[in-house]
């Protein structure tokens, strides 16, 4: 009897080490398989986040090229200024520390404008004075100097 009861014993054992054992590999596999889940589910997000990037890149290139496109027009057509055409030429800019804040003089007013360090240098050598503006933009109160979209701004950049 104590030999049936010994072996019976050593079975019990070796059975419930061999569940233990493919409980733990079970539960490896799961945080395996929930770590590389994750992930993937990382690698989505970044491609979808890249690809939505790229189109709202595409929009403001579109529209930025319409911009420039209306601007040529309009300073072909109505401009007569050197002031206001090297202004209008000379908005772009691919950081904050290329655009500067300068007055510009106007025969009847002076305004300030937010322009590149070209447009900047070129104003500064021009002499011509007698060129008429309408009126002058209006900043907010708490205006910054700002590159967006590739172009000069001063304004208000929260909103």
């Amino acid at each position: 009897m104590l030999k049936w009861l010994t072996i019976t014993s050593v079975a019990l054992v070796v059975f419930i080490t061999l569940l233990l054992g493919l409980g733990y590999l079970l539960k490896e596999h799961e945080i395996a398989t929930i770590h590389l889940k994750d992930q993937l589910d990382q690698e989505r997000a970044d491609q979808t986040a890249k690809k939505n990037k790229q189109t709202l890149n595409r929009i403001i290139e579109k529209s930025l090229v319409e911009v420039v496109e209306k601007t040529t027009k309009y300073s072909r057509k109505t401009l007569r200024s050197v002031k206001q055409q090297i202004l209008v030429k000379n908005l772009i800019c691919s950081s904050t520390k290329q655009c500067v804040l300068i007055d510009i003089k106007f025969s009847d007013l002076k305004c300030t404008f937010a322009i590149n360090t070209i447009g900047a240098s070129l104003l500064a050598k021009s002499g011509d004075a007698s060129s008429s503006v309408g009126k002058c933009p209006s900043y907010p109160k708490k205006s910054e100097l700002s590159c967006q979209n590739n172009l000069c701004t001063y304004g208000n950049i929260n909103n």
